[in-house]
Order: C-alpha cells, then sequence, then structure tokens
C-alpha cells in the first residue's frame, strides 16, 4: 500500500552498515530523507547517490538528515556504495521489512520499461564512466522510493519511482525544505552523519 504526503510516518529501527543502530526516532525534531534503493551493485543506485552526494552538504545545513536503504546484505553494500564513503546512512534491509512497511515496490513491467525511457542509456553510460558497472541481484524488479520526513515525524513528500532512476529531485527536496517565509532553514551544528 502506498502513502501519502501527511500520514504518520512508519516506525523503524535499523542498523547502518558502520554498525549504528538508527530509528525514526532518532530524528525527531529534524528533517529525513529516506531513499530506498534496488540491490548494491545496481549502476542506477550508485549513480543516484553519487549524485545526491554533490548536494549533500548544503542539504545537511538546512537541517536534513539521509538514510539510504538497501535491500543487499550490508557485506554487499560496503563492497559497492560504501567504498565511497558517503556522509550519510546507509542501510541493508535483505528481508525488505522496511521496504514492505514503507510500500516500495516491485514491477518487471516498469524494469523493462526502463530500458526505453529518453536518457536511460545516457544514464547508463554516466554510471559505466563512474564505475558502476553493476551486477544481478534476486529483486532485479524492485523499484526505487524516496520519502522527505518532517520534524513531526510526518510525510511531507511520498516519491514512488516510474523506473529504475526515478527519484525525487534535489531541487523539489530543496524547496520543501523552506519555511513558508521561503528563507533557508538556520545552521545546524550537530554532527550527526
Amino acid at each position: 500500500m502506498r502513502l501519502e504526503a501527511g500520514a504518520g510516518a512508519p516506525a523503524f529501527t535499523a542498523e547502518t552498515v558502520r554498525g549504528d543502530t538508527i530509528s525514526l526516532e532518532s530524528f525527531v525534531g529534524r528533517f529525513v530523507l529516506l531513499m530506498f534503493f534496488r540491490y548494491a551493485s545496481c549502476p542506477m543506485c550508485n549513480l543516484r547517490l553519487h549524485d545526491f552526494a554533490r548536494n549533500h552538504a548544503d542539504l545537511r545545513r538546512r537541517g536534513l538528515d539521509v538514510v539510504a536503504f538497501f535491500h543487499s546484505p550490508a557485506r554487499s553494500i560496503r563492497a559497492h556504495a560504501g567504498r565511497k564513503e558517503y556522509p550519510f546512512h546507509l542501510v541493508a534491509d535483505p528481508r525488505m521489512n522496511v521496504y514492505r512497511a514503507w510500500g516500495v515496490e516491485t514491477s518487471w513491467p516498469r524494469f523493462l520499461s526502463s530500458m526505453v525511457r529518453p536518457g536511460f542509456y545516457v544514464d547508463w553510460v554516466r554510471a559505466m564512466r563512474h564505475g558502476y558497472w553493476g551486477g544481478m541481484a534476486v529483486q532485479m524488479a524492485s523499484m526505487p522510493a524516496d520519502f522527505l520526513i518532517g520534524p513531526d515525524q510526518r510525510i511531507l513528500r511520498a516519491h514512488y519511482g516510474r523506473d529504475i532512476g526515478d527519484h525525487l529531485p534535489v531541487r523539489e527536496i530543496e524547496s520543501l525544505l523552506r519555511p513558508a517565509g521561503g528563507s533557508d532553514l538556520p545552521q545546524d551544528l550537530d554532527e550527526r552523519p
């Protein structure tokens, strides 16, 4: 079942690939973006992480924490996405418990239609240029999803990917972090990763 903006965010507790325990409650009073990826060696997923990391410092200053979930085991995440030492949490959910709670979908038709979307092969080549060659996984047809959660633990934006490369645009995340008056949020000095 898909979640919608305005709904309370489903609780979770998970272990990061660094061995830290986090939960949704860890982020009360802050914005948090939950990014659900496919498998750890997915080229499009790793390209998104690479591109997103370039904007992370600015988003962090605006009060955003980030958690990236993969349905791969922790060792696989460390071998692929974890090699880059991203400045946000990477979480393994191989049993897909959190994926199910958040309504993250699997779709073979959307997986196959991903191959014909405009720009797919351009992104694929970009991924390979950055060293993301890819691999195979049991859940090849899982789709990405992104959820921006407000400081009150309510969903501000739920984005279910239409194809394997479809994520919530960074510009939209930035606009949702702005208060009603349009000014930026005050900088946060909290140094949590």
